[in-house]
């Protein structure tokens, strides 16, 4: 979850000071961002897969929730519209990121050697 922040920061200043102010950055900010957007990528494909399962199957977190004995009456219902939000939060999180590292190339001579 930190690499998730960390790639908000980085690709917020990328989109403030290179496309919006048309000013360089250092190469490593640039070094920042990409590596941050490469752990923020695997969390949000592992993510997808995770809620895909949920999705396809809430039957199975019905099951787990049986076996450690939690209180409540939850329905597989709840947990696929819960499963939704965090399949389109994780769904934007994935499209942003290729995006940046479109843009990345697209603006690679606003970044300083």
């Amino acid at each position: 979850m930190a690499a998730v922040v960390l790639y908000g920061w980085f690709a917020n200043r990328f989109y403030v000071q290179v496309i919006v102010r048309k000013q360089t950055m250092t190469k490593k900010q640039k070094d920042w961002l990409q590596v941050n957007a490469i752990v923020a990528f695997i969390f949000s494909v592992i993510s997808i897969i995770g809620i895909m399962v949920v999705v396809f199957n809430p039957e199975l977190i019905q099951e787990q929730l049986k076996q450690f004995e939690v209180q409540g009456n939850y329905s597989p219902s709840q947990f696929a519209s819960v499963a939704y939000v965090f399949l389109g939060i994780y769904l934007v999180l994935f499209i942003h990121i290729v995006w940046t590292y479109a843009l990345i190339r697209k603006y690679k001579e606003y970044f300083a050697e």
